[in-house]
């Protein structure tokens, strides 16, 4: 197999593990109550506030919220799973 086949190959593995892991995330989002999800945001304001600046200059605030909630959500539905 040629260099560009196994790379397209691998990049259409990575695709389908990110939409996996976004269902997971939407179904942890959908299963989090409304006290939570507010929870969620203010800490994730709160650590992006305590951000050194040299990392905010790489990323935006928009996509490290999205990145956080994304995270927290996945770990909130594979707790539920598990119980």
């Amino acid at each position: 197999m040629n260099w560009k086949k196994e790379r397209e190959l691998r990049q259409n593995q990575m695709k389908v593990l990110e939409d996996k892991r976004k269902e997971i995330a939407k179904s942890g989002w959908l299963a989090m109550n409304k006290m939570e999800k507010e929870q969620l945001r203010k800490l994730i304001n709160f650590n992006w506030d305590k951000m050194p600046n040299y990392a905010k200059a790489k990323i935006t605030k928009d996509s490290y919220i999205q990145f956080e909630t994304q995270e927290h959500c996945v770990k909130f539905a594979e707790k539920i799973k598990k119980n």
